[in-house]
């Protein structure tokens, strides 16, 4: 059984973001020298919808992406984050592995420090995400760090998905 792999979720800057939308050699750079998991990715369209977001409101990074990194040998092997600021108390997450690193824990393990850290501010009371609509990993991860399935939401492109929320634990 392979060892346990650490993550680390680094709240993602500007000078971040521009470096992966230029591509993996700039991104390494702006890393520190990181080595860059190939498919990390996953969703490339979204990297400009995100710059464009941070670059709007340069204080939103609260709220905005995270890049997974593993520690031993630093690689960043996916990423994440949370879709913007609270709405009524509610905030969306997202994620996403490169191939070569799934079936590891590292989504179950940046689903559960998104979550810390969203319930960390008071004025959170609930975190949603959205799935395919049919089981599969995604969802596994979900249940598994306790979100419950709310139903379908239709999609033009995708189809059916289904919509996942997580209330606030009680003390």
């Amino acid at each position: 059984m392979p060892r346990a792999l650490r993550l680390t979720l680094v709240q993602a800057n500007l000078a971040m973001l521009e470096a992966a939308i230029e591509g993996s050699g700039a991104l390494s750079v702006a890393l520190d020298g990181c080595a860059i998991a190939a498919g990390w990715e996953v969703f490339p369209e979204a990297l400009p919808r995100a710059r464009d977001h941070l670059a709007a409101d340069p204080a939103g990074g609260r709220w905005g992406t995270r890049l997974f990194i593993v520690h031993e040998p630093r690689v960043l092997v996916g990423w994440g984050g949370f879709k913007g600021p609270p709405v009524d108390g509610t905030v969306e997450l997202g994620y996403s592995i490169a191939p070569g690193f799934r079936q590891r824990g590292l989504a179950s393990d940046a689903v559960r420090q998104m979550l810390k850290d969203a319930f960390s501010d008071p004025l959170v009371g609930t975190v949603i995400a959205q799935t395919l609509g049919a089981p599969d990993a995604s969802t596994r991860i979900l249940e598994r760090a306790g979100f419950a399935c709310e139903g379908d939401l239709p999609h033009d492109d995708f189809g059916p998905l289904w919509r996942w929320r997580h209330d606030r634990p009680t003390a």
